[in-house]
């Protein structure tokens, strides 16, 4: 074996050994049940989102005026199970990150508010819409359709409730050091009245040190 030769095969052996070792250094692991406590400065990480979703939805459906709500909105409609329409609107982007995935936050409430079992959240308006719905009940026009089946017009039931959900961020930095902070606040309203019966604020916050090749 010459030195060319020699020298080509020891490169592969190194990078097959390089993959390996990088393979090797990667946790699979479950974000709904693992925190890592990782931060960065401009995104916001999964991690934060659920965390705040999940606390935000228990704290919604367990408050003293929604409850109030719910108990009056079961007797007005003559149903002691009856839970409330709610939409959901778009998360609002607040941050220094044009970037952030906002839908993530959303989902993730949309989520949270269907396990709960207090609401109903809707398809037909708010962030959820889906022009699936429409073009469903489109399908009367179509004879290939057995018309019993289709969609009737004046069937869909308009929201009660709406939830708007937003994220802001700031930073300040000490010489060396920057702290970053991000507030989630969610509101949720009585389209009825359109008065405010619940809002939520949650801060997060890190701190980080300048290294030597900047932040």
């Amino acid at each position: 074996m010459n030195a060319r030769f020699l020298i080509l095969g020891l490169s592969a052996a190194g990078a097959l050994a390089l993959a390996a070792c990088e393979s090797n250094n990667t946790v699979i692991y479950d974000p709904a049940t693992t925190k890592t406590g990782l931060r960065a400065t401009k995104t916001v990480s999964s991690e934060e989102m659920r965390e705040v979703t999940v606390a935000a939805v228990q704290e919604a459906m367990t408050n003293a005026k929604f409850t109030a709500f719910l108990r009056k909105y079961r007797q007005e409609v003559g149903d002691p199970d009856a839970c409330p329409i709610l939409k959901l609107d778009k998360t609002i982007n607040n941050t220094d990150d044009p970037d952030l995935n906002t839908s993530e936050i959303t989902d993730m409430l949309f989520e949270e508010l269907l396990n709960a079992g207090k609401v109903e959240v809707t398809m037909a308006e708010g962030a959820g819409r889906t022009q699936a719905i429409a073009a469903s009940r489109d399908l009367e026009y179509d004879e290939n359709f057995d018309q019993s089946t289709v969609a009737k017009r004046g069937t869909l039931q308009a929201a009660r409730l709406v939830l708007r959900p937003k994220v802001t961020s700031n930073s300040v930095r000490d010489g060396g050091t920057q702290a970053v902070t991000r507030t989630f606040v969610l509101e949720m309203a009585d389209v009825e009245t359109g008065l405010v019966m619940w809002r939520f604020t949650k801060q997060l916050a890190f701190m980080k040190k300048k290294s030597s090749v900047g932040w």
